[in-house]
């Protein structure tokens, strides 16, 4: 009697699945920690940028002091929220990492039997781990980001008052 991936007399070997780590992380845990700090990132941008240019030039000339009394309140609670939602996408990320990383070849099954170059495009080396890495690039760089939007929002003024 054969197991998975083993071979009876002069029977080929069964194939397993070409990217072993995927039952191990949850696609959308992949594309959530891929896709949410970018798009905080965005929101807080826009928000922010909406919110003060508003505040600071309603009409055809700006103001000294912005004409909403809590913007300096409201930009930073946008971007605290920013952070909080990097932050849990680059956590996220990182767990994912983690749990992917060691997927490689020579744990998908016929790996082993065909030639690198071969073994490489026949197992889909990496899809999860790739995803995984990415989503930490990515996450971590909008983390940072968005934590040096707060610190504008704490050492500039609103509108440019002295």
């Amino acid at each position: 009697m054969s197991g998975i991936g083993q071979t009876s007399r002069g029977a080929a070997p069964r194939p397993t699945h070409p990217a072993p780590s995927r039952a191990s992380v949850h696609v959308a845990a992949l594309w959530i920690a891929l896709g949410v700090a970018p798009v905080a990132w965005g929101v807080q941008t826009i928000a922010n940028l909406s919110l003060s240019s508003h505040a600071c030039f309603p009409r055809l000339v700006p103001l000294d002091v912005p004409m909403m009394s809590s913007l300096g309140t409201m930009l930073f609670a946008i971007s605290v929220g920013a952070v909080l939602a990097s932050a849990f996408a680059t956590v996220l990320a990182v767990r994912n990492w983690r749990t992917s990383r060691d997927e490689h070849q020579q744990h998908s099954g016929a790996a082993s039997a065909s030639s690198p170059v071969e073994a490489l495009a026949e197992t889909g080396e990496g899809r999860t781990r790739f995803m995984a890495f990415a989503g930490v690039l990515a996450s971590s760089t909008f983390l940072l980001a968005c934590s040096i939007q707060i610190v504008t929002i704490i050492f500039i003024t609103p509108c440019g008052a002295p």
